[in-house]
């Protein structure tokens, strides 16, 4: 059909930033759980585009899609992460312990 695209946001820096899909939370919110950036990407509702949470270092985090639980929290497993990456429905984000060791944890949809 007769559709466009647009490009929203910031520019961010890097490469391979998000791998996973994007995670539509109860709040209308769109998560994209970081591969190679540093932080979370949140799109809101209204198109605004926001980084979340601290920085969280090394390569290769997440890269599956996160799920949403029944309170409303997004929950995202670690690949080479050391931690589960949370959201709650405030988007404040959360690493929970405890640490998990190795790598390549998790890396099937």
């Amino acid at each position: 059909a007769g559709g466009h695209v647009e490009l929203i946001g910031p520019e961010l820096p890097g490469k391979l930033k998000y791998s996973a899909a994007g995670v539509l939370a109860p709040n209308g919110c769109t998560y994209f759980a970081p591969y190679d950036a540093e932080r979370m990407l949140c799109i809101t509702a209204e198109g605004d585009v926001e980084l979340l949470g601290p920085e969280i270092p090394g390569l290769y985090k997440y890269v599956v899609r996160g799920v949403v639980a029944p309170d409303g929290c997004v929950y995202f497993a670690p690949f080479d992460a050391a931690r589960v990456l949370c959201i709650d429905p405030a988007g404040n984000v959360t690493m929970l312990e405890p640490d998990l060791p190795g790598d390549a944890k998790y890396s099937s949809d």
